[in-house]
């Protein structure tokens, strides 16, 4: 399914462009998880006339300061020692997190203003802060994943509580239908819910077409985790003919978040030693340019996923996809034209898909499928005016029957 028009979330509430009354906002990305993503929406809610604001943690070394209005707030202390000691510092940021969102409800949002959390990485401490934030306003959450962490979380306290948590919110933002449908058999109020899509993540509009020439190099980049499948991946390339594998080069990118001593042994063992080259650690903007460059296409061989901010960064570089038919891939990519869509955890299919890359080369007929950023800043204050309203006349009537 192709993302169409947003629909209208809101008759008596959804205003008109270029009229929009300003609203107070606090985005809440207590660990800058989706730094990009909040850059943008920021951006454009700004655009749209709302006063907002980032809070997160302090940029750590090597990253570039979130280049709107920010606020550190969380995890001043623990960020740093939690890498370095373990789980002992793991427990640390637990204990800060939950001082810090107190502390945030408590004294940082201002009255009226709408709590827009992006993530919800402790939920047991989470569910007192939002209650804390519905005292002085609406709370608003975007289930990036439906799935918590999908499936791989550092601890499983991140896990408990989950639902619960979201439930306390006024609304609930997702990125895509199915999401949409998840949240809803998990108990959730589907009238408390609004799907509003991921936008492009650009940058790199002016890196260069793809080489034509040596062998077609395909690119998976981002964290390293479990549920992105490069395990599968190894399997499908294993599965190639050997002049099929001189034709292919695959880039495994990012910063491990996960045991890869495996991997790299199978790929040892299944002799691709000259056909996946491995890059590890943090990519910066200049590494991302360059590795964008060499890419003929871009592979996602996920396990689960909703939305995929990699996917976003990278779909306005017209390079062919290949991504398990989840989430986002799903009802952005169209299959056959902008890419090629396969069941998740499917060898066989994966290395048809990668043979046909071997074969032909693809280059996409067609672009993937994404809002913009204006219309998701209107369907977004939309949204914080519903819960707006509705919070008001909530607060009211309690005053009214004291």
């Amino acid at each position: 399914m192709l993302y169409g028009p947003l629909p209208s979330l809101a008759a008596n509430t959804s205003g008109t462009k270029g009229k929009i009354d300003p609203l107070c906002v606090r985005v809440v990305d207590p660990s800058l998880f989706t730094v990009p993503y909040c850059e943008a929406l920021v951006g454009a809610l700004e655009e749209a006339g709302a006063e907002v604001k980032l809070v997160g943690r302090p940029p750590r070394k090597g990253e570039t300061r979130p280049r709107i209005p920010f606020e550190p707030r969380f995890y001043r202390r623990s960020d740093t020692l939690s890498r370095r000691i373990g789980k002992p510092g793991m427990a640390l940021k637990a204990l800060e997190h939950c001082l810090d969102a107190t502390s945030f409800a408590l004294s940082a949002l201002p009255k009226g203003a709408i709590a827009h959390f992006q993530w919800l990485p402790f939920p047991l401490a989470d569910s007192v802060a939002l209650r804390l934030c519905r005292r002085r306003g609406p709370v608003v959450v975007t289930v990036h994943d439906t799935k918590p962490f999908n499936g791989t979380p550092t601890s499983k306290l991140q896990l408990h509580g989950f639902t619960a948590a979201l439930g306390l919110a006024d609304r609930l933002i997702v990125h895509t239908w199915t999401g949409l449908e998840h949240l809803v058999a998990s108990g959730l109020d589907r009238a408390r819910i609004r799907c509003i899509p991921h936008g492009p993540l650009g940058g790199f509009e002016d890196v260069p077409p793809p080489p034509e020439t040596g062998p077609m190099t395909l690119v998976a980049f981002g964290k390293i985790r479990h549920y992105k499948g490069i395990d599968v991946l190894i399997e499908a390339l294993a599965a190639l003919s050997r002049e099929e594998r001189k034709a292919l080069k695959v880039i495994v990118a990012g910063e491990p978040m996960m045991d890869i001593a495996p991997l790299q042994a199978r790929v040892a063992a299944t002799g691709l030693g000259g056909t996946i080259e491995w890059r590890l650690g943090h990519l910066g903007e200049e590494t991302m340019r360059d590795l964008f460059t060499e890419a003929g296409g871009f592979v996602f061989p996920y396990r689960e996923i909703e939305a995929s901010g990699v996917l976003f960064l990278v779909q306005g570089l017209g390079r062919w996809m290949i991504a398990s038919r989840l989430g986002a891939f799903a009802e952005t990519i169209s299959d056959g034209e902008s890419g090629r869509l396969v069941a998740a955890e499917d060898v066989p299919a994966l290395t048809e898909a990668l043979r046909e890359c071997v074969r032909f080369r693809p280059r996409p007929s067609g672009a993937v499928s994404v809002q913009g950023w204006d219309d998701i800043a209107e369907a977004t204050l939309a949204t914080y005016r519903e819960a707006l309203l509705q919070w008001q006349a909530t607060h009211r009537g309690k005053a009214a029957s004291a």
